[in-house]
């Protein structure tokens, strides 16, 4: 009879272990059961990659949407030497979904690069996690990433859909509203691409400011940060118009380093 418990069990515990590495595999957690302590988490790898010296470094630039992106790290130590013998595993994810959570093992390309194709098949804002194990060491280290996509032209443009573009005073701007449509009541991901004579404008002072049409609805303006290459990035919330409209523009504001202003206005639907 002992023996016979003692099968049951190890079949049972055979199914939980099964269940639990497809799960890991598939990565398919909801929402975050309590924030704060995932806070602490992060925080607490963010000290850990300090001690360490890890850094990681993303390669943004042949980031395109589709069902097979080459997405590529570059992991260095404290004294800034690669670091090519850790095991590397990538998650991706899209802020308030589950439907794009995605894992894969990285494959080590040399020179402390770090590789794996994933499927990210909507333009904009990704959430990154690298997970790394490097002898007795371990640590999960965050970064905000921007998948590019096809690029709209002008007023028909749909920013609330996907990447739009406009030229004002000689300056390229490419707006990038996320989520696509952006929700009422909820923080949206705004980022502005600048470029002058086809080069990336830095040291800009960059806004992106929210209305509706005909109606005031306060003031919304999103501050953006520089994050490098000509791209401003910052976050916000939409109101919801008690209406039911969801027509809105969003200006792109752009103080030009060493003086003058220009602005673009990009015509988006919110989600109902």
């Amino acid at each position: 009879m002992k023996i016979v418990i003692a099968i049951v069990a190890a079949a049972a515990l055979g199914a939980v272990v099964g269940a639990v590495w497809v799960g890991a595999r598939s990565f398919e957690r909801t929402v975050v059961a309590d924030p704060y302590d995932s806070g602490i988490h992060h925080d607490a790898d963010r000290k850990k990659a300090q001690a360490l010296g890890w850094n990681v470094a993303v390669d943004e630039s042949s980031l395109r949407a589709g069902p097979k992106t080459g997405l590529t790290v570059t992991l260095t130590g404290k004294d800034g030497a690669p670091l090519d013998d850790a095991e590397v595993l990538f998650r991706v994810s899209r802020a308030g979904t589950s439907r794009f959570d995605r894992s894969a093992p990285a494959i080590r390309a040399g020179s402390g690069r770090y590789g794996a194709v994933l499927p990210m098949t909507e333009p904009g804002f990704w959430d990154l996690d690298v997970v790394i194990r490097r002898g007795g060491d371990s640590l999960t280290l965050g970064k905000w990433i921007h998948v590019a996509g096809e690029v709209g032209e002008g007023i028909h443009c749909d920013a609330g859909l996907r990447l739009c573009a406009a030229d004002a005073g000689g300056i390229r701007m490419v707006l990038e509203i996320a989520p696509h449509p952006p929700v009422p009541l909820k923080d949206i991901e705004a980022a502005v691409q600048l470029s002058r004579g086809g080069e990336p404008l830095v040291g800009a002072d960059v806004a992106v400011e929210l209305s509706m049409p005909g109606m005031f609805m306060g003031e919304n303006r999103i501050r953006l940060g520089e994050a490098g290459k000509g791209r401003y990035a910052g976050k916000g919330a939409l109101l919801r118009c008690s209406s039911g409209r969801r027509d809105w523009l969003a200006e792109v504001v752009v103080r030009l380093p060493g003086g003058g202003e220009t602005r673009a206005r990009f015509p988006f639907q919110a989600a109902e």
